[in-house]
């Protein structure tokens, strides 16, 4: 990439300084990215004012800023606030995009790229945020306040201080890095810098300054009191700092730490900025005064000499194209790319020709290149033209001119280029040949300038070039001066100056260290010096990274020149170091074999055995242990006959056997762990060969391998050779018995261990004293290797083989023995084992804890409790206390029959009030259902289980899983077995009859399927409590849909059973059977004579696609919508029609049976006749809000005259009565005429806000409150026909009516309107509301109160009702609710239906509920105009007249058919009737 970025615009600001009224307190200040705006930190916010002409600019609000901070791309300004506000704004705009609340702000810095803000705050934190993202990046955690948070230059490292320490940290990961021990006075990020890989910081009268990388301290020096407001900045060139106190600004040289200069500040707690081009310094005080001043008042009277700039390289600006060929020294495409690049350009940039011309110097080019680097000054003067044309020129031999060149370029830009340009000067003065000159001008640059190292760099590069030519005239002595010279100036140093150097010069830098050396090495050799060059040898090796040196062209120079040094005499007969020779092995045994370099080290004046000794270190060193015992052993061989090693080599030669023999045993250890044994043998055969004295011990080793090998003859050698070597020592004893049992001589085997006890018994070894205890451990190891392997039998061996060695038997080992005993299911062995620890230690719990598992395993589960009780009172009252505190490790068994008797009351809490017993045939209420578990195996076993913890889900499924149940649906005949007779007989103990046989046939099936309880509507009520039985009624769909399965019994259905038996069973006509079939999930349908219904085998016949296709044809439902049904509000009118079809024995129970179906509550009064289904459908109505209820035809019930005597009514389909909906083209022209039509706007109006504040229709008592539009009737005529009547109607025309009733005895006739949520395109709240049950009443209510600013009280002669639509649904909103569509109300804006879309969608639920005074008036008049075209679609009437009794109410007068009426073409005399034919009328 390009090494320079695009130079900022530079601010040029009066002479005189400028000074700016804040008119308040002022904490910080800071200049933009360009200069031109400054910014300050107040207590209502970040205020801007523009420099040139003091005008304040703009605002951004904040609460008391403490700390600023402006990205360097001028992008972002950010603060931080004492009420702990991180704020960020765009620079350009002043609008806020980012905010983040923490604790008192002290500190705020972007990171170089502008992506990344890091924040200090009184938590303890530094936070870095990523401001795109807005989210935080890092936290660095700190065990105080913390002050400061800086940004590296590079971006990489983050710096924050607190009170006694400055951190450093890794900016990518968070890790920190650094911690150095210093108090840092200033808060408000003001006392701390970063200056390249340094840290200044303002410490108690101090500043001090610290190496970034290691934390080591640089210098420091005293400076006047710090304060907790002192400030200290630094401008981009590093030649001072600026520090504030209370009154002044003082200026510090960074090299010399002499005070410089010092500027009066009379405000106090002075805060300074330094400009982006290091031009001025801004000074704010506490009390509201800005003052700019230049900084050349200080730099101008600093002289020259004690100026130490850094190197601030000039600006090289050209593509990539043409950078990375001229770096890759591949010159002709670099100046191919530049020259095509001048050529494209509409105008010549100066920075390419200069760029050509010094890559033209490096082709040697100079005529061009001295034309190029001419034309780029003229086009605009800069410091790398000079410097291409200074080059150029002293390539071309005129180093005069090119000095000249120099001097213009130092006299144009001495003030931020001046280190480089003297830097530059000397390697010109060098290129033109006076080398002195040119090293002596650097060494006054490293003598004066601070940050030196590419001083020293460019020196050794110079040194190196001098050495160079020597070495090429023959004169070595003075190149080996040069080359120290040069090795002592080289320094680590990387930075983009070397590389703007490099590109200039042509010299190349990298490797530098290792060329210089490697150039020392070949002229020490060449002069004969062949010590001292293999010193130097040693020297890069041992300095030099490894991968570097084992790799490349290095490596091969190494060895080569390795070789030739070792080949060579030295001219003064030393002998060359010996770590040579271990340099040059290990070079050879990379990658080598020890023969090859054996072959290799011909010719070498070492002596042979040295050569030897050299590889078998080094094979050593790498763990060839194998290739070091061949090396050795033809050492041996070939110069034994020359000498004897162990005389000439007397610490060498037994240290390095030992040392082999240690490691070779160690090979042969790990190659029998990993079955190797071939491998093991010869390791501990080689390692045998070597060191005598391990004899014993390695014969032993190789023995047992032999014998795994099956190898017996080799094996009873190295045995009989361990009892020769140690014949009271049982190891040998123990091998050749081990390899003789294995050859099958099992008496030989005998008698050697019978020997080998004797040896022992006889033996005062203090080793064999411990050769029981060993032998037990290996035996128990060895058991314990088997249970892993589960081999129980063998483990269990092993276990007893150990207890026989012990007198007194270890409790552990018969912990051990037990459990294996226990996974083979050998109670009673288990049990003595855990016994007998209890014998051996009472207060123990391990005995007790073994005996409970064992009797748990055995399903003595009462056992096991009375067990783990009496392990619980040991530990109380053991007198040891860390037995004492493991009580808390444990649970009483009183905890979990508490816990599992919790989850029996959850889980019989929603289940019927009795239920069959099926394992007893017994009725149990809730009581006793309850006791009934503990009587169950699983009561105990689960307390039984839980010693430790209480599994509360393992409960919880044990007992749901025994209180599932399971529920009949069938058809009641007569005797059926009630209540009152089961309750004292068991079910499988009645006597022999129809009914009878039916439950205990049912009880039976139930009980085979693993259900433990049944239920039938039969017995499991008392019917004689009205309580019980009014709950039973209400909760009955809840009960079937709480069951695992419900068993249908199809009475009249024969085995074998076919295909549409189903359909025409008397099952599915029954009233009930509808309810119990819906609520259950799973249903399973059985014959008369207890078969599976068409040989079913599934567990779920309401899955099965036959029994699905039987149910859609009996009830007329597509299996769909069938399965799709579920309780509550929602598809009425289709739940009343599938209801319609099925009969009930007693008349009540058509409404009854369907409260669970609707989720509905209702009194059950049996007696009262047709009036039960009356009070259902009046509440049915009154919850839902839906009037499609009213849409039936034929005769009207005693309940009131608008709802049917009968349910079969409802097998009607009510499309008829409601019009259809309006497309939306259909839609769009109506309300199109309509809007251009003569109809008065308010009139409009008046009739859609008439509609809307209509109630919801609803009952009060008997009486129907219904909202609809009235139509009367004129004079009624009777056709000929007897039943049909004709009349005329105002707005309507003819209308035509069919009915049993004599219309012409009634004194006036009204038609009816009722489809008001039509009209408005809006759904009935109850829709999709459940119904609001009567204990929530009184919410309702206070939710209406709170909502009745929205009620819309309507003209006198509208009946109000107690809750409007809106205030009723948004009462409902408190209750639980299912994620389902939104509902709708009349007095807010409906959601339109795909059909009716001319108006723009409502796409949230809250804008579906505002009020309509919301909307624009023109949205509320096309609402209007919508509701008056669907007017005007026809629709079915219903027809009432005035009671007689009661003037103010009305009744429904029933029709035979559907009376269809429409509004005839609405002109504004009709509107005017429509709008006061809005009623509510009162029903009877």
């Amino acid at each position: 990439m390009p090494l320079i970025t695009t130079s900022s615009t530079t601010t040029e600001y009066p002479d005189p300084p400028i000074e700016i009224d804040v008119g308040g307190l002022l904490r910080p200040v800071t200049f933009s990215a360009n200069g031109e705006y400054l910014f300050g930190g107040c207590q209502e916010g970040v205020r801007v004012w523009r420099v040139e002409d003091r005008t304040h600019i703009s605002t951004m609000a904040a609460e008391v800023v403490n700390c600023l901070a402006v990205s360097k791309d001028g992008r972002w300004i950010a603060a931080g606030t004492l009420e702990g506000d991180v704020l960020v704004w765009d620079a350009e705009t002043k609008e806020q995009v980012f905010k983040h609340t923490d604790s008192h702000i002290n500190g705020v810095d972007f990171s170089p790229d502008s992506t990344q803000l890091v924040s200090a705050s009184l938590n303890k934190t530094a936070s870095v945020w990523d401001i795109a993202t807005q989210e935080r990046v890092h936290t660095l955690h700190h065990d105080h306040w913390v002050t400061v948070a800086k940004y590296s230059p590079q971006g990489d490292r983050v710096a924050t201080a607190t009170y006694g320490s400055v951190q450093v940290w890794d900016s990518n990961d968070g890790r920190s890095l650094v911690d150095i021990t210093v108090s840092v006075t200033p808060w408000c990020n003001t006392g701390l810098l970063w200056f390249n890989n340094y840290l200044f910081v303002l410490s108690d009268r101090e500043i001090k300054q610290f190496e970034a990388s290691t934390g080591s301290a640089v210098s420091e020096w005293p400076v006047p009191e710090s304060e907790a407001f002192s400030c200290i900045v630094l401008p981009k060139h590093g030649e001072f700092i600026a520090y504030s106190t209370q009154r002044n600004v003082t200026f510090w040289d960074t090299a010399t730490r002499i005070q410089l200069g010092l500027i009066p500040h009379p405000q106090g707690k002075c805060s300074i900025a330094v400009s982006p081009d290091d031009r001025f310094l801004a000074i704010g005080g506490e009390h509201g005064k800005i003052t700019i001043k230049p900084l050349s008042l200080i730099t101008d009277s600093i002289p020259l000499h004690r100026l130490h700039p850094t190197f601030q390289e000039p600006a090289i600006q050209i593509d990539d194209t043409a950078l990375d060929p001229w770096k890759l020294n591949q010159l002709a495409n670099a100046e191919a790319s530049l020259s095509a690049a001048i050529h494209d350009s509409r105008s010549l940039s100066h920075h390419e020709l200069a760029s050509r011309a010094l890559v033209r110097v490096r082709l040697q080019q100079w005529d061009a290149a001295i034309a190029d680097a001419t034309e780029s000054i003229k086009i605009e003067p800069s410091v790398i033209g000079y410097i291409a044309k200074s080059v150029a020129l002293v390539g071309n031999g005129e180093k005069h001119k090119a000095y000249r060149a120099c001097d213009i370029a130092f006299e144009r830009f001495h003030s931020t280029h001046v280190s480089f340009l003297l830097l530059v000067k000397a390697i010109i003065v060098f290129m033109a040949g006076e080398h002195d000159d040119a090293i002596s001008r650097l060494d006054d640059l490293i003598d004066t300038v601070h940050f030196n190292s590419i001083c020293h760099v460019v020196q050794a590069y110079m040194f190196l070039l001098l050495g160079n030519s020597r070495v090429e005239r023959g004169d070595f002595n003075v190149a080996i001066q040069l080359f120290e010279r040069a090795q002592a100036q080289t320094r680590y140093h990387t930075s983009q100056a070397l590389s703007v150097v490099s590109l200039i010069s042509g010299w190349k830098f990298d490797g530098l260290d290792i060329t210089v050396r490697q150039r020392l090495c070949e002229a020490l050799y060449a002069s004969g010096r062949v010590k001292e060059a293999g010193e130097s040898l040693l020297n890069i090796a041992n300095t030099v990274d490894e991968d570097v040196y084992m790799t490349g062209p290095i490596f091969t120079w190494i060895t080569d020149f390795l070789k030739r040094c070792l080949s060579t005499e030295n001219s003064d007969d030393t002998t060359l170091p010996t770590s040579l020779l271990t340099e040059w092995a290990k070079l050879q045994l990379t990658g080598g074999s020890w023969n090859d370099a054996l072959t290799a080290a011909r010719g070498f004046t070492a002596p042979k055995f040295t050569i030897y000794r050299a590889l078998c270190d080094h094979l050593e060193m790498l763990g060839q242990i194998t290739a070091a015992a061949e090396c050795f052993h033809q050492m041996k061989n070939e110069l034994e006959e020359e000498t004897n090693l162990y005389d000439e080599q007397p610490e060498w030669v037994p240290g390095f056997q030992q040392r082999l023999a240690m490691r070779l045993e160690y090979l042969g250890d790990t190659a029998v762990n990993a079955q190797q044994l071939r491998e093991a043998i010869s390791d501990y055969s080689s390692a045998l060969s070597l060191d005598p004295a391990a004899l014993p011990g390695l014969l032993i080793k190789r023995s047992r391998a032999y014998v795994s090998l099956s190898l017996w003859e080799d094996a009873l050698n190295d045995a009989n050779k361990v009892i020769t070597l140690e014949p009271l020592s049982p190891w040998g004893y123990e091998m050749n018995q081990a390899a003789l049992h294995g050859a099958g001589h099992h008496h030989d085997a005998m008698r050697t261990f019978r020997t080998m006890v004797l040896k022992i018994s006889q033996s005062a070894d203090p080793r064999i004293r411990d050769f029981k205890q060993r032998l037990s451990e290996k035996l128990e190891c060895l058991g314990d290797a088997a249970v892993d392997d589960q081999q129980l039998d063998e483990a269990i061996s092993e276990y007893s083989a150990a207890l026989s060695l012990d007198t007194v038997p270890p409790s552990g080992l018969l912990i051990k023995r037990s459990k294996a005993y226990v996974a083979l299911a050998l109670w009673e062995d288990a049990l003595n084992d855990a016994n007998k620890v209890i014998t051996l230690d009472p207060w123990s719990p391990l005995g007790y804890e073994m005996k409970h598992a064992i009797l748990h395993g055995a399903g003595r589960h009462e056992d096991a409790i009375g067990t783990f009780e009496t392990m619980l009172l040991k530990i109380s009252q053991s007198p040891d206390p860390g037995i004492g505190k493991r009580r808390r490790e444990y649970v009483h068994p009183e905890q979990t029959k508490a816990a599992i008797h919790a989850s029996i009351e959850n889980a019989i809490r929603e289940s019927p009030l009795v239920l069959i017993n099926t394992d007893s045939g017994r009725l149990l209420d809730k009581s006793g259902q309850a006791c009934s578990f503990e009587s169950q195996p699983i009561f105990w076993e689960l307390i039984s289980s839980m010693t430790t913890y209480i599994d509360h889900a393992l409960i919880e499924q044990e007992v749901a899983e025994y209180y599932r149940y399971a529920t009949l649906s069938h058809k009641w005949e007569e005797n059926e077995p009630l209540f009152e007779k089961v309750i004292r007989i068991v079910v499988y103990d009645l006597e022999e009859s129809l009914t009878h046989d039916k439950l205990r046939m049912f009880c039976k099936i139930v009980r085979d399927s693993g259900f433990h309880w049944a239920w039938s509507d039969t017995c499991c009520i008392n019917k004689a409590d009205h309580f019980v039985l009014q709950e039973a009624l209400v909760s009955m769909f809840k009960w079937y849909e709480g069951s695992a399965a419900t068993i249908v019994l199809l009475r009249g259905v024969h085995s074998p059973s076919k295909r549409g038996d189903l359909v025409k069973s008397i099952w599915n006509t029954r009233a009930w059977t509808l309810q119990e079939y819906h609520a259950s999930k799973v249903v399973r349908f059985y014959t008369e004579d207890w078969k599976p219904y068409l040989n079913l085998d599934i567990p779920n016949h309401k899955e099965s696609s036959e029994i699905i296709l039987e149910m859609e044809e009996a009830t007329g439902v597509s299996a769909r919508a069938l399965m799709a049904l579920r309780p509550g509000l929602d598809d009425i009118r289709e739940k009343l029609r599938l209801a319609s079809t099925r009969e009930a024995t007693r008349v009540e129970d058509s409404a009854y049976s369907l409260l669970g179906i609707f989720s509905m509550s209702l009194g059950v009064v049996y007696g009262e006749g047709d009036k039960a289904l009356g009070r259902f459908l009046a509440q049915l109505l009154t919850s839902s809000g839906g009037t499609n209820i009213l849409a039936w035809t034929g005769r009207s019930g005693g309940f009131n005259s608008c709802l049917p005597a009968k349910i079969f009514v409802f097998n009607q389909l009510p499309t008829t009565h409601i019009p259809p909906v309006l497309e939306r083209v259909e839609m769009d022209k109506i309300t199109a005429r309509l809007r251009s039509s003569l109809l008065n706007s308010t009139s409009i109006m008046r009739l859609y806000d008439r509609l809307r504040e209509l109630p919801v229709p609803s009952f009060v008592g008997q009486r129907l409150k219904l909202p609809c539009i009235i139509f009367q009737l004129g004079p009624i005529n009777r056709r000929r026909s007897g039943h049909v009547f004709r009349a005329q109607a105002p707005s309507l025309g003819t209308v035509e009516i069919r009915t049993e009733e004599d219309l012409s005895r009634f004194g006036s006739l009204y038609l009816v309107h009722p489809w008001i949520d039509f009209l408005l395109n809006c759904q009935p709240v109850g829709s999709v509301v459940e119904t609001i049950s009567e204990e929530n009443t009184k919410d309702e209510s206070s939710s209406i109160g709170e909502l009745s600013s929205f009620v819309q009280v309507g003209a006198s002669n509208i009946t109000t009702a107690p809750q409007t639509r809106a205030a009723g649904l948004v009462a409902r909103l408190g209750r639980p609710f299912g994620a389902r569509s939104p509902p709708f109300r009349r007095d807010a804006v409906a959601l339109l239906p795909p059909s009716d879309q001319s108006l723009p969608r409502v796409t949230s639920f809250a804008e579906s509920l505002r009020p309509p005074s919301f909307l624009s008036p023109t949205e509320m008049q096309t609402l209007a105009l919508q509701a008056i075209a669907r007017l005007r679609q026809p629709f079915g009437a219903l027809l009432f007249t005035p009671d007689l009794g009661n003037v103010s109410a009305f009744r429904r007068v029933a029709a035979e058919t559907l009376i269809t009426v429409q509004v005839e073409e609405i002109t504004p005399t009709i509107l005017d009737k429509l709008v006061n034919s809005v009623r509510t009328l009162d029903i009877l």
